[in-house]
């Protein structure tokens, strides 16, 4: 059975949707995209999600063809048809192909699939150093753009080496994010993440587990860190809409032991 996508007002097969390959979506990567986790058939924190790709839509000067509550039950249909429960929804808006006629602001595909996480949570994520840096200061650093391929250049490389992501320093060599997700770790009962500000995405999990944090009580920095600060780290974590709240036990050749883990099973407990 083929997989059914939604794109532009039409539940097709796969295979039968089709973008103008001279859209600027396809010729330049002009676009938006978010990632859900799917979870009892239901697309989790679908208001963060939307509200964030409004935002990032707003940055490239274009409009979401659908509203929030237009998009809810298109997501179900679409996980209905396709069988799925457990995994993802991914939307992407990207920039049409000029036309003389008015048209709509954005194409927009919206498709499923069931990668979910579980093993990992028990062995932890190793992580090393991405090659390349984040530009705090680029446009679209803070947007989940189509602009993704250095994100997956340095996740290619860091499998090739064993590994399971990578993080990237910063332009002022400040730790930065992940390829696909957010970066915190603790030190004696403190939470520390990078800021906006580092040339970060500002993720719907992170926003969570901040959040999170402060029921809790457990005190959070947000700020530019070193290098140093996540070597000398008690516990390390990473987070993404997929997979939550992940602990990693390597960085590069700098082990952690999950077992002495103390903020982070709380945290996943909550």
């Amino acid at each position: 059975m083929k997989m059914q996508v939604f794109l532009n007002d039409a539940y097709l097969e796969e295979d039968s949707a089709l973008i103008s390959p001279l859209s600027p979506g396809f010729m330049y990567g002009f676009g938006v995209f978010e990632t859900i986790r799917v979870s009892g058939k239901h697309a989790l924190f679908l208001d963060q999600h939307y509200a964030r790709m409004i935002r990032a839509l707003s940055v490239l000067r274009m409009i979401c063809p659908y509203q929030e509550t237009e998009l809810q039950p298109i997501i179900e249909k679409l996980l209905e048809l396709n069988g799925v429960s457990e995994g993802f929804v991914k939307i992407v808006c990207s920039k049409p192909a000029p036309k003389k006629q008015p048209q709509k602001d954005a194409d927009i595909l919206i498709l499923t699939g069931t990668k979910i996480y579980k093993e990992e949570y028990g062995t932890g994520l190793k992580v090393c150093l991405a090659d390349a840096r984040r530009n705090e200061f680029s446009k679209i650093v803070n947007i989940k753009s189509m602009n993704y391929t250095e994100n997956i250049l340095e996740k290619e490389a860091a499998t090739r080496r064993g590994f399971d992501d990578a993080i990237f320093l910063n332009t002022h060599d400040k730790v930065a994010e992940g390829c696909v997700s957010n970066v915190f770790w603790v030190k004696e009962g403190v939470v520390y993440t990078p800021s906006l500000e580092c040339g970060i995405l500002e993720g719907t999990a992170r926003a969570r587990v901040i959040q999170r944090c402060a029921d809790l009580r457990i005190p959070v920095r947000e700020g530019a860190y070193d290098l140093d600060e996540l070597y000398r780290a008690d516990e390390v974590f990473v987070t993404n809409a997929l997979m939550d709240i992940m602990p990693v036990s390597l960085l590069e050749d700098n082990s952690f032991d999950l077992g002495e883990y103390q903020v982070v099973p709380q945290l996943r407990r909550d």
